[in-house]
């Protein structure tokens, strides 16, 4: 009787320590993705796709509210050939992870001149360790 109740609880403990490792092992630290995991006095980057022609721009909207990481730099790659202008930039946003937790930064791209345009809205979640 008691190995009808203890395999299945080892059984399930066994499976819920894989599942949370291998949820674990698949964040990786992609700009381009959506979800971070740092140690405190890491960095680590986001990246956008900025058209300044456009008259938009990317703004980090609850940097006030954000503890944990704080933004360091960001910097520009434009790939367009020499003279050519209006093309689409790679905005990266350096982050420093500052304090244990798990937030979420918000990013907004708009024309922040027009009250009127609702733009796109961005979530990256950060989890520092």
């Amino acid at each position: 009787m008691k190995r009808k109740i203890i395999f299945p609880i080892v059984l399930l403990l066994a499976m819920l320590a894989m599942g949370c490792k291998t949820q674990q092992m698949s964040v990786k630290n992609d700009p381009k993705g959506d979800h971070f995991c740092v140690k405190k006095g890491e960095t680590f980057e986001i990246h956008f796709i900025a058209n300044a022609s456009t008259g938009r721009a990317w703004q980090y909207i609850n940097k006030n509210e954000v503890s944990i990481v704080d933004s360091v730099s960001q910097r520009v790659v434009n790939n367009a050939p020499e003279g050519m202008v209006g093309k689409s930039v790679d905005l990266y946003i350096t982050f420093e992870a500052k304090e244990k937790g798990c937030d979420t930064l918000i990013f907004k791209n708009s024309r922040a001149f027009d009250p009127k345009d609702e733009g796109v809205v961005i979530t990256k979640i950060v989890h520092v360790r």
